[in-house]
């Protein structure tokens, strides 16, 4: 996890660095010093793993930024204001996009492949 690239979690352990990401505002929950700091997380989350999956922690980012499906379905529809959403970003169709932006990804390109049937089994 330290290692991997796609979390806020390397970014937090200090071996990734975005601008976008407030690693200083988390980290203070866990201490004052960084080094403390980090290692409190790092403890924080390993002994979260017994947990196992989480229901309340599952079904993508712009589900559970709105309050779940009940809420993605009432905002659903057609038009210029459709939300986007992607379930590796916690965040408003806004944030959404500029991070995927910044990723240099394109969400259209995404969603149009995988209508096609690309996915990673297919490829």
């Amino acid at each position: 996890l330290n290692r991997y690239a796609y979390s806020g979690h390397s970014a937090l352990m200090g071996r990734i660095e975005r601008s976008w990401q407030d690693t200083g505002y988390v980290l203070s929950f866990f201490g004052q010093k960084i080094g403390d700091a980090r290692r409190a997380y790092a403890t924080y989350v390993e002994a979260g793993i017994s947990q196992g999956k989480r229901r309340d922690l599952t079904g993508g980012g712009l589900v559970r930024s709105m309050g779940g499906w009940e809420e993605v379905k009432k905002s659903r529809g057609g038009g210029p204001d459709r939300l986007k959403g992607d379930e590796r970003i916690l965040g408003d169709s806004e944030f959404v996009l500029s991070i995927l932006a910044e990723a240099e990804e394109s969400l259209e390109r995404r969603y149009e492949l995988k209508g096609k049937g690309y996915d990673l089994k297919r490829v």
